[in-house]
């Protein structure tokens, strides 16, 4: 007897493997509209690979029914009509719902809701100063004094302060001051810092407001209270107060200047907070208990892509990139 030996197409082997790919970069969209991170931007990129083609639309509604989100949305819709005969309440925060594509998809009985985060606008100050996401720059703010902006900062020259002084609105710096200039204030939200002779990596990025002394001496003052930093010492502050002087340690927020940014022992959701401020595109972890494990180690800004091929290696979790430069780990 003879076997009957059954040979692949090679056209069908090939289209089973665009759809197979289609429906992992489907399936990596959803998890990402899920997540909480999706901005209004990520919602058109979506809505542009959804009409690349007929196996796109079908790739994602697959993905899109697999995450039972259909009966979300219409819970959201029967809630949403409920309230139709009641006033609206005004609606504060930065989420909001959305519906991706314009319309509901009749044809496949899909509603698809997501919660996106609207991308925001800040109006630079007149005469600010600042950095495009991964550009670095330095500032001359007047004789002896030197202003590195680190990524996405701001900073803006002010008289008031006096010789060479000036704001951190946004971001990091790393503030170098020649002891012929004299003392120079500086200011990052509510605090008010003074050096002369030294050498600073100054802080301000949403809420997380700190100094570092690397070279001399500064002082940061805050509501009648002040804190005199040695070299190796630094201090963080909120709006009205200010912590306690603590020996500097080796984080991100200390050696970007040099390149690198350093983690000890930090969840890997922040770490990738952090690379996200550096790197074009974003970084999603979309597993809480992955965003939840702790890493150390130093990567060099230049070459940040390779640290989503050393999660790969270090915790088999799994990569899709999308268009935009997103990259999904799950």
């Amino acid at each position: 007897m003879t076997e009957g030996r059954h040979e692949t197409d090679p056209q069908d082997a090939g289209a089973r493997m665009i759809e197979d790919g289609l429906a992992d970069e489907a399936r990596a969209w959803v998890t990402l509209l899920l997540s909480g991170g999706a901005t209004q931007g990520d919602a058109r990129l979506l809505a542009g690979w959804r009409m690349t083609s007929p196996a796109h639309e079908r790739a994602f509604l697959q993905a899109a029914r697999a995450h039972q989100i259909t009966r979300e949305a219409i819970g959201v819709l029967r809630s949403e009509g409920a309230d139709r005969t009641r006033p609206s309440p005004v609606r504060s925060g930065i989420d909001r719902r959305i519906l991706i594509g314009g319309g509901l998809s009749v044809a496949a009985g899909l509603a698809v809701f997501v919660a996106v985060r609207p991308e925001t606008f800040v109006t630079s100050p007149v005469g600010a100063i600042e950095t495009a996401k991964g550009e670095r720059r330095t500032v001359n703010a007047g004789r002896g004094v030197s202003i590195e902006l680190n990524t996405l900062s701001r900073v803006v020259l002010r008289e008031d302060l006096g010789h060479g002084g000036f704001e951190l609105l946004r971001g990091e710096a790393l503030v170098s001051i020649d002891p012929s200039a004299g003392a120079v204030q500086m200011a990052a939200g509510a605090a008010r810092i003074v050096a002369r002779g030294a050498r600073l990596g100054l802080r301000n990025l949403s809420g997380d407001l700190s100094a570092a002394c690397l070279e001399g001496q500064a002082t940061v003052l805050l509501g009648g209270r002040e804190a005199l930093l040695e070299a190796g010492q630094t201090v963080a502050w909120s709006a009205g107060e200010l912590g306690a002087v603590t020996q500097r340690a080796q984080s991100a927020a200390s050696e970007w200047w040099r390149g690198v940014l350093v983690f000890d022992n930090e969840r890997l959701g922040d770490v990738i907070g952090e690379l996200n401020r550096y790197r074009e595109g974003r970084i999603v972890v979309a597993n809480p208990a992955i965003a939840a494990r702790r890493i150390s180690g130093a990567f060099y800004i230049n070459q940040l892509d390779q640290v989503v091929e050393q999660l790969r290696l270090a915790y088999g979790v799994r990569i899709v990139r999308m268009p935009g430069n997103i990259v999904v780990v799950s």
